[in-house]
């Protein structure tokens, strides 16, 4: 721990006078675009940035706004090789905390100031809310809709797939391409102020390289590639290209991480791959947390073949697993088909799959609103959905609240960790 011996304040973004951009000048700070903190545990953090080439980085970050007490990390110097982006791991911190934290490049003034909250232990019961969604695409900026994601004061916000439109626009094909897709969309100022208060945790779906791509596809290393340069994502020590992975938040809930991409095969009927199942029945009957919530970029009903229709006999497979096991509390949390709905999984008695979306891109104007697994079903608006779970609440439930672009509830259902 750093004593503040020749600390400069950051600047400030959070106030009421700010301007709608997050860094008034690179050439004075040697930054762009906004940090990002992501894969948060209750004792520690990835923080994602980007600067000028050849810079080099330290973090600051402390328990107490004035920074009277701080520590540092770094310096590092920005990779090249990852567009001039650096991710620095945060450890040791408090369970249940709120760090603030900027960055500051040899030479410049120091950036601006951010802010994240560690998760609870797994013990503490904290009450738990964050907000999830998916689908922005470049042409629909600006995204004022993270305006009102951040009005909710979310815990973390998780972005479930299509967070660029690589193949719109002009399709992506070298890194480079890949590259300034997500530069474009970082780009957007609601984006940026979004992130500068919160976490964030995110999977990819198919826009990250291209429309209904599966495994074999050429481009898919590039776009892979260039998705865990651009996100604050924990790289697994024995596969440096894993995406699938877990995060537990006090007695309330675990978020469980699904890659529904890069391991399906329609030819052995698998969407997940045997390690990832695996890992996915070991975890959930291992779990102790009130919910288990359980991420899949694609819905789990209603959605063709490109989703978990296209894979029926391991969607069964899982199903039936949770039901043998008594895994309680299952709730599984979806994107990509640009509607709100409330689902009931088919034959999985009585899950419920929640699909949030689009943040920004066109809406679903032809799925059948009135199919029968529709519990809930809007296609009129921008949304994100906010799940609320307080583990003293008796008999334990997750309320969820559909919201949309002008930060109004359109639907709000609650569910029993049954």
């Amino acid at each position: 721990m750093l004593t503040g011996a020749g600390f400069v304040m950051p600047v400030l973004l959070n106030q009421a006078s700010c301007a709608p951009t997050l860094i008034g000048s690179d050439r004075d700070t040697g930054l762009s675009l906004c940090y990002v903190a992501g894969d948060v545990t209750s004792d520690g953090a990835i923080i994602w940035l980007r600067a000028d080439p050849g810079s080099e980085v330290v973090l600051h970050y402390s328990n107490d706004r004035t920074f009277s007490r701080f520590s540092s990390a770094g310096p590092f110097r920005v990779d090249k090789e990852a567009d001039h982006t650096v991710k620095i791991e945060l450890q040791k911190l408090n369970p249940g905390t709120t760090y603030f934290y900027y960055a500051a490049v040899a030479g410049k003034k120091p950036g601006y100031l951010a802010s994240f909250l560690t998760a609870p232990a797994p013990s503490d019961a904290a009450k738990v809310s964050f907000c999830f969604s998916g689908d922005t695409r470049e042409s629909y900026q600006p995204f004022t809709i993270m305006n009102a994601v951040r009005a909710q004061r979310p815990d973390f916000f998780l972005h479930l797939g299509d967070t660029i439109y690589a193949d719109f626009g002009g399709q992506a094909r070298r890194l480079s391409d890949f590259w300034a897709k997500y530069r474009a969309n970082r780009n957007d100022p609601a984006t940026q102020f979004c992130f500068v208060e919160t976490s964030t945790y995110v999977v990819w779906d198919d826009h990250e390289v291209v429309d209904n791509f599966f495994a074999g596809n050429p481009l898919v290393p590039i776009g892979r590639k260039a998705f865990l340069d651009y996100w604050p994502i924990r790289r697994h020590p024995d596969d440096a290209d894993r995406i699938y992975r877990s995060f537990r938040w006090g007695r309330a809930m675990e978020l469980f991480l699904l890659d529904t991409r890069q391991y399906r095969d329609p030819g052995t009927g698998t969407i997940l791959g045997k390690a990832q199942k695996d890992w996915l029945f070991e975890r959930l009957a291992a779990s102790s947390a009130i919910f288990k919530f359980v991420a899949t970029s694609v819905p789990m009903a209603g959605g063709g073949i490109d989703r978990w229709d296209g894979y029926p006999a391991e969607r069964t497979e899982l199903l039936r697993f949770i039901r043998e096991k008594r895994v309680t509390g299952v709730i599984f949390l979806s994107a990509d088909l640009h509607y709100a709905a409330v689902t009931s999984v088919p034959k999985s008695h009585g899950l419920k799959d929640i699909t949030a979306g689009p943040l920004a891109a066109p809406l679903n104007r032809v799925t059948n609103g009135y199919a029968p697994h529709f519990d809930f079903f809007l296609a009129e608006n921008f949304n994100f959905a906010k799940i609320t779970v307080d583990p003293a609440l008796k008999p334990a439930q997750a309320l969820v609240e559909f919201i949309d672009q002008d930060n109004s509830v359109f639907h709000t259902t609650r569910i029993k960790a049954v």
